[in-house]
C-alpha cells in the first residue's frame, strides 16, 4: 500500500482526492497532510483522519509520494521539497502563476505528473479513441467551456492564485484540446470581468485562441453559476472538423434526482474522473513508469491561460508561443 501525503488543503480537491481514495481500491492511503496554515491543517486532517507534519520535509518523510494541493503561488517550493526527498509528485493545475514559476516547474527533477482529471472522463477516453483513427480529418474549430461556480478560498486573492476563472478553468479546455488532436496554439485574445465579489480576480472570461495549424478555439472559462445550483459544473467542448462534428459532455455520466420536497440533485455514478486519474497516477509509481501527465503538458495548457491574462491586461492578441519561452 502506497502511502500519500497531501502538500497543502487550501485546494478544493484536496478533500477530493482524499474522498475518492476512501472510496476506491487504488492500492493506496492518504496518511498524513503539511499545510502552512496551522489551524486549517489540524482541522483537515481531524475531519479526514490524517497525520499532522510540520513542515514539507517532514511530511515527505512519513510518506511514499505527495499531492500538491496548495495555494498555486506555493507550487515551487512544495514541489522543490518532494524532489528533494525523491517522492513522486501529483501537482494541481495549473503548472505555475507565472512564467517564471512555470519553467521553475519545468526544469524540476521531480517525478512530476499534472492533474487534468478530464482527460478519463469517458466521453474524452470514447473521443480520443474517435479521433486518433484520423476519419474525422484536420481540426477546423473548437467552442469549449468549462463553468461553475465561484470555489471560493484563496481563488479570490490573486497574489496567491495568479488570477481568478482563467488560471482556474482554461488550463481544463486547452488540456483537453491538445490531448484529442495534438494541436499547438499561436495566439489568443481574452476578455475577463468581474460580476460578483470575488476578490481581486475575474470571475468571468472569454478568450480566442488559433492554433498553429490555422484552426481557431473559443473557451468559456467563467465561474458564473450561482452556488448550491445543481450540476453548476460542466465541461463541454463541441469540435468540427474536415469530416465530421463531435460533441464531448464530460459531466454526462451522472444521474439526476428529485427530492420529495422537488429539491434536485445530481450523483454521478461509475468510477469517476479522479479515480481513475489517482489509478494511473498509482499504477505509474508503483511499476516505475513514467509520469501520465508530464509536466511539459500542464505547461502548454497554462501557457495558453497566462497569454490569456496578458491579452486581458494589454487588450491585444497575444502569442502564446513565446511564454514558456
Amino acid at each position: 500500500m502506497i502511502r500519500v501525503g497531501l502538500l497543502g488543503c487550501a485546494h478544493v480537491h484536496a478533500a477530493v482526492y482524499v474522498a475518492a481514495f476512501r472510496g476506491a481500491e487504488l492500492g493506496a492511503e492518504p496518511v498524513a497532510i503539511y499545510d502552512g496554515d496551522a489551524a486549517r491543517s489540524a482541522a483537515f486532517a481531524q475531519a479526514n483522519g490524517l497525520g499532522i507534519a510540520h513542515d514539507p520535509e517532514e511530511l515527505c518523510r512519513m510518506v511514499d509520494a505527495v499531492i500538491v494541493v496548495a495555494e498555486h503561488v506555493h507550487y515551487p517550493e512544495l514541489v522543490a521539497a518532494a524532489a528533494a526527498a525523491g517522492r513522486p509528485v501529483l501537482l494541481e493545475k495549473p503548472l505555475g502563476v507565472t512564467t517564471a514559476d512555470c519553467r521553475l516547474l519545468l526544469s524540476s527533477p521531480a517525478w512530476l505528473s499534472v492533474s487534468f482529471p478530464v482527460r478519463y472522463a469517458p466521453s474524452v477516453v470514447r473521443a480520443k479513441h474517435v479521433l486518433d483513427g484520423g476519419e474525422l480529418g484536420a481540426l477546423v474549430a473548437m467552442s469549449g467551456a468549462n463553468r461553475g461556480p465561484y470555489p471560493g478560498g484563496f481563488f479570490g486573492t490573486k497574489s496567491l492564485a495568479g488570477g481568478g476563472a482563467l488560471i482556474d478553468h482554461v488550463v481544463h479546455v486547452a488540456d483537453t484540446l491538445r490531448y484529442l488532436t495534438g494541436c499547438e496554439y499561436s495566439t489568443v485574445y481574452a476578455e475577463a470581468g468581474h460580476f460578483r465579489e470575488v476578490g481581486d480576480v475575474e470571475d468571468c472570461a472569454q478568450l480566442v485562441a488559433t492554433t498553429t495549424d490555422g484552426a481557431w478555439a473559443s473557451i468559456d472559462s467563467s465561474w458564473s453559476r450561482p452556488p448550491g445550483m445543481p450540476g453548476a459544473l460542466d465541461f463541454e467542448m463541441t469540435m468540427w472538423f474536415e469530416r465530421g462534428r463531435l460533441h464531448i459532455d464530460g459531466f454526462a455520466r451522472r444521474a439526476m434526482l428529485v427530492g420529495p420536497d422537488g429539491a434536485i440533485a445530481f450523483d454521478d455514478y461509475g468510477r469517476g474522473m479522479n479515480e481513475e486519474m489517482l489509478a494511473d497516477w498509482i499504477e505509474a509509481i508503483s511499476t516505475g513508469g513514467p509520469p501520465p501527465i508530464p509536466a511539459i503538458e500542464g505547461g502548454k495548457a497554462t501557457a495558453l491561460a497566462l497569454a490569456a491574462s496578458r491579452s486581458v491586461e494589454t487588450g491585444e492578441v497575444t502569442s502564446v508561443r513565446g511564454i514558456l519561452e
